[in-house]
């Protein structure tokens, strides 16, 4: 009597399955543009640019939040700022941005943003630089990658001060893979692991090590901040008691 219902539950199943294996359609955009995350930038070439290349002082070490931008869902034509979104790393891009700057002492922690940190102000930049210094962040990186094409992606950041909501650099990565007869076909056709022919792969990687060599120019850059001067450290000739004695 329960053949029935368990030959339905097992078509199901199957229905469920064939259903997972099928292939996420991916989208294709145009590249992202630099005023979308800033304005009155142009366009940068692959690596970084320091826009603020001056010394500093005190500025390491700090804290370093991390935004990802992405198109407004149902629009693949993204052409002025405004329409990107703030989006949630997965625990697995956040590993990778961990892993990336293992080991640089003057970056303390990450900060990740979240949707909830800047709710209900928005997603434009003066709020993401607010929201990362409400969580004791220096330093805001907001980046947006894109998939061009079957195998070319880019991605496109840009370095804020989060407490004067200044610009510091621009970082860009850009690849795209072709196979042996020069088609650029999409690597998840393929079985295995293909992340060495993977465009989307590889461009975020290149991207984390730019915004790695950016980082270690800042630090560079930048001096330590003089220690506070307490009235115990001062010279014995200043001190306000002998000054008082010697005029009496």
């Amino acid at each position: 009597m329960n053949r029935p219902i368990i030959r339905g539950l097992s078509l199901a199943a199957a229905a469920l399955l064939a259903a997972c294996r099928e292939e996420r359609p991916i989208t294709y955009g145009p590249p992202a543009n630099i005023h979308q995350l800033a304005a009155g930038l142009s366009n940068p070439d692959d690596g970084f640019v320091l826009l603020a290349a001056a010394p500093t002082e005190g500025r390491f070490g700090c804290a370093l939040a991390v935004a990802k931008m992405t198109p407004e869902p149902g629009s693949s034509d993204v052409p002025a700022a405004g329409e990107l979104l703030l989006a949630t790393l997965r625990s697995n891009e956040e590993a990778y941005w961990a892993e990336s700057l293992r080991g640089v002492g003057a970056i303390q922690r990450f900060v990740f943003l979240r949707p909830r940190s800047t709710r209900p102000d928005g997603h434009d930049t003066a709020t993401l630089c607010d929201a990362s210094a409400r969580l004791g962040a220096t330093l805001l990186l907001v980046y947006t990658p894109r998939q061009l094409g079957p195998n070319s992606a880019h991605v496109l950041g840009v370095l804020y001060n989060t407490e004067t909501h200044e610009p510091l650099a621009t970082v860009r990565a850009s690849s795209r893979l072709l196979d042996d007869e020069g088609e650029e076909v999409s690597p998840g056709r393929k079985r295995g692991d293909r992340r060495e022919e993977d465009a989307f792969y590889q461009v975020q990687r290149e991207f984390e090590d730019h915004t790695l060599a950016c980082l270690r120019e800042l630090i560079h850059l930048d001096a330590p901040q003089a220690p506070e001067q307490h009235k115990w450290g001062q010279p014995f000739i200043e001190r306000w008691w002998i000054e008082n004695r010697n005029t009496r």
